[in-house]
């Protein structure tokens, strides 16, 4: 765990008050003293019996190895005294330690950091001196649940060891006990920035930390939480839409949108300018406007907002989107400017989405804030949060026309975040019944410690989130910074949060909307048994491949299944899973190979799920267009359409708008149903687990 002890407000507890405070918590650890003098050592290693070990004491020295100040094995007191002169004259020594040379045992680490966006984490794994090296190690972010520590356990390498390898094994419980009493020892001592015990003796019954370094921080406060307020940035009733109103300009772009998208409440153009677009009057001030408008939407340069947003809180105004670029991610200036503003609506009550952003859209009412021009966005069930400024604009565009059958509900680009968080439209999301599985793009969390408390609740309710995090590597995170002035953190936290509440993590927006479309459109897998019919041998090998790969099962059709699928297979071809399917579609047509297959596997309780490939290459061949009868089992299907692109792109269109996504190949498939898979079987247990 990365040292911190730059901080004046940083202490290092030295390894005996490390220990003395661990064993406050029943935590079982190697007696050591601290000693000073020959003739003290001489009297601890009297009392511990011999051998014993001798390490150097310093609150300056993070690792004692490295400076040689650790000596094993001390057999007598002449031995002692020597080893005592020795690590005495190591610069910046404070002292010595002593403590009883202990059988060895299985060799662990358990450690506690503090991460800037979510707090407390604790870390398992293989230990020793070499434990950089092997970074065989896993997280828990705290608060945990017995059932998170246990699997943090068990996600790491080490773990096979500690349950018997060879004639060699560990008591699995202990450390598990012993996890859940670091993490109270750090819920109730919540100035603990960093602890390593390293290493952690395991043996066939109980542990030993036998060395142990704790870091202090006294200086770490709460950071404020805001709340409330997000409703009417979706169902304003009104809006005022602030900037220049000349054809290309944000401000224009955005009025059409209202108008061109039907906007159901009332919309108030404001400039300096005066007159009137597309019929509507548009009046000089905040001030003149006939009622005090939901939501106030800026589109101006960035040294106008701070008047703009003062004018509109005096107003009463309690909502405002702010399109404008040029604050925290480009400058201090413009750092100086968000503060302002910031400070403005605290005072005055009033909830703020960006800068630095496109903002809201609502297929449900038609609003939006985006600045850039937006087709007719179908409504359905799937919502999405972008820290991304733009993905109101080119991304949210790419989407709707390559997807046209696959309906939102709401829609959210963040930006700078200088207000509103993630969590908050998260927790909107979660709580309106329209919304039915959540996407969120992100490059940082400024207060992760809510978005895991609000990411929680999406268990109970059942609904999917499906993360794209991005930020993952150094340079990613200086580009998170200069692009969102966002701390992207420590990506192994991330993941650990995404294993605790059963998030289902991507790493691209495509691979974001693949996902999001086989939970919304399907009904989630009871298991991993998946039946793979393609039309093309080689793509059978392929999706067996990425079977193995994805954690899925490919069991043997039931002897009904087998007979119904021979029915319409020639004598000669074999029947097996994946089945290659086009024999029976030479032989006795697309519909009837199709259709008898596809309603077998449905129909059999070996499988649950289903994947199905076919084609689209224009009008000479026919394609293959399930029945309605296929709509009505409780067991997820999955096509992928392979052929010539615009035939491809419109039969895709026609599966989805009857409920069954489309993938580009076999590949993507199983590695889409593999992630959904994993989602539903984890969700199960989680479920059990809060007795739901």
């Amino acid at each position: 765990m990365g040292s911190k002890m730059g901080s004046k407000s940083s202490r290092l507890l030295m390894e005996h008050e490390s220990k003395n405070l661990l064993g406050l918590y029943g935590i079982s650890v190697n007696p050591t003293f601290f000693v000073k003098s020959e003739e003290e050592s001489i009297k601890a290693a009297k009392e511990l019996g011999y051998p014993v070990v001798l390490k150097v004491a310093s609150r300056k020295i993070s690792h004692k190895s490295d400076v040689g100040g650790v000596i094993l094995n001390i057999k007598d007191e002449n031995e002692l005294v020597n080893a005592f002169k020795k690590l005495s004259s190591i610069p910046e020594a404070e002292g010595v330690t002593i403590q009883k040379m202990l059988e060895r045992g299985i060799e662990v680490i358990v450690g506690v950091s503090y991460d800037e966006q979510f707090g407390h984490a604790i870390m398992f794994g293989a230990g020793g001196e070499l434990v950089e090296l092997y970074k065989d190690v896993s997280f828990c972010v705290l608060p945990a649940s017995d059932e998170e520590i246990r699997e943090m356990v068990e996600d790491v390498k080490v773990y096979k060891l500690l349950k018997g390898f060879r004639g060699i094994k560990g008591d699995v419980e202990s450390v598990v006990d012993l996890i859940k009493r670091i993490a109270k020892l750090v819920e109730e001592k919540p100035q603990i920035s960093e602890m390593d015990l390293n290493p952690v003796f395991v043996y066939e019954e109980g542990y030993s930390v036998v060395d142990a370094r704790i870091v202090l921080d006294s200086k770490r406060g709460d950071k404020e939480v805001r709340r409330g307020g997000i409703h009417k940035f979706f169902y304003p009733d009104s809006v005022a839409v602030f900037g220049s109103f000349k054809m290309g300009k944000a401000a224009f772009v955005i009025l059409y949108n209202l108008v061109n998208l039907k906007f159901k409440g009332r919309i108030y153009p404001v400039s300096l300018q005066g007159d009137e677009i597309f019929g509507i009057r548009i009046y000089r001030s905040v001030d003149e406007l006939p009622e005090t408008p939901d939501v106030a939407v800026v589109a101006t340069p960035a040294s106008l907002v701070p008047e703009i947003i003062l004018k509109c809180g005096k107003r009463g105004v309690k909502n405002a989107v702010i399109i404008s670029s040029g604050f925290r991610e480009e400058s201090e200036e413009g750092a100086k400017l968000e503060d302002q503003i910031l400070e403005v609506a605290k005072k005055y009550g009033m909830r703020i989405i960006g800068p630095n952003t496109t903002g809201i859209m609502n297929p449900e009412t038609g609003f939006t804030s985006s600045f850039a021009i937006l087709e007719e966005i179908k409504e359905g069930g799937i919502g999405i949060i972008a820290q991304t400024g733009l993905f109101l604009g080119i991304l949210m565009n790419h989407i709707a026309s390559s997807h046209p059958s696959i309906g939102f509900s709401k829609i959210a680009g963040l930006g700078n975040k200088c207000d509103v968080q993630d969590h908050e439209i998260l927790e909107f999301m979660l709580e309106d019944k329209k919304t039915k599985v959540v996407g969120i793009y992100a490059e940082g969390f400024k207060d992760g410690k809510e978005f895991v408390r609000v990411a929680r609740k999406a268990l109970s309710l059942k609904k999917p989130l499906v993360v794209f995090k991005s930020g993952i590597t150094d340079f990613g995170k200086k580009m998170a910074l200069s692009h969102s002035a966002s701390l992207a953190g420590d990506d192994r936290i991330f993941n650990a949060i995404c294993r605790q509440l059963n998030l289902i993590r991507v790493f691209s927006y495509e691979e974001m909307l693949e996902v999001l479309k086989g939970v919304y459109l399907q009904p989630l897998p009871k298991g991993n048994r998946v039946a793979i019919l393609h039309y093309v041998g080689s793509g059978c090998v392929q999706g067996a491949d990425e079977a193995y790969l994805g954690g899925l099962s490919l069991p043997e059709f039931s002897t009904e299944s087998l007979e119904r699928i021979r029915a319409v297979t020639p004598e000669w071809h074999r029947v097996g899973n994946p089945f290659d399917i086009w024999p029976s579609i030479e032989f006795f047509g697309v519909d009837a190979a199709y259709n008898t297959s596809i309603q077998a596997v449905l129909e059999d309780d070996n499988f649950d799920c289903v994947v199905v490939g076919t084609w689209a290459v224009g009008k000479m061949y026919p394609h293959y267009k399930p029945p309605e009868m296929i709509e009505s089992y409780d067991k997820p299907i999955y096509f992928f359409i392979e052929g010539e692109r615009n035939a491809v792109f419109e039969l895709k269109n026609e599966y989805e708008r009857h409920g069954f996504p489309v993938f580009p190949d076999i590949v993507t498939t199983i590695r889409i149903l593999s992630r959904i898979v994993k989602y539903s079987n984890k969700l199960e247990k989680k479920l059990e687990e809060l007795k739901i």
